[in-house]
């Protein structure tokens, strides 16, 4: 098995989607280890909403950067998730070229798909900021998390409102709800 590790930044929906991640990559050969220097994959799943919150990731990714490079360790795929890579983008890459993925939040389903062409081609940088058509709720894993005795659960995401002083809709898209029909 690869070894993966996560940072998570932010609200409670940036640990819901490091879960989804987590156990979406967990079946394409991946598991979750703490020790960064062991990782294959590193995700940083980053928040926009709190206060400079695309600068506390340029900071870690220059000290992921120094980890590998200080220890002489293998460079890992370094990936950046999450509503700061929807907001920054292309400039991610740009910032800190050592960075392999950008992904925002809506297309986490397609991380096996991007990793995998970047496992094929090492040089390749994939960037994907869509919001996708398919809903993702159809593409839920519910699998039993051992030692977790609670979980969250995603009822609705995104928002229509356009507030002049929130990010939500350009980050995380429009609203859309699961439908009532779905079940655990």
């Amino acid at each position: 098995m690869k070894k993966l590790f996560i940072k998570t930044y932010g609200c409670q929906m940036n640990f819901y989607d490091s879960d989804h991640m987590s156990n979406l990559l967990n079946g394409h050969g991946y598991e979750t280890s703490e020790n960064i220097k062991e990782a294959d994959l590193v995700i940083l799943n980053t928040c926009h909403i709190r206060d400079k919150a695309a600068e506390k990731m340029y900071s870690d990714l220059g000290r992921i950067k120094k980890i590998y490079e200080n220890n002489n360790l293998t460079k890992p795929i370094i990936a950046v998730a999450g509503c700061v890579a929807q907001a920054e983008g292309k400039e991610i890459t740009k910032r800190s070229p050592w960075v392999d993925l950008v992904v925002g939040p809506q297309a986490y389903t397609d991380l096996p798909k991007l990793l995998k062409k970047i496992n094929e081609d090492s040089k390749k940088k994939e960037i994907n900021l869509k919001f996708p058509e398919i809903p993702k709720f159809d593409h839920l894993n519910f699998d039993k998390k051992i030692g977790k005795v609670s979980d969250f659960v995603t009822i609705q995401e995104g928002c229509d409102k356009f507030c002049s002083f929130c990010v939500v809709p350009f980050t995380r898209g429009p609203e859309y709800s699961r439908s009532i029909l779905l079940q655990i």
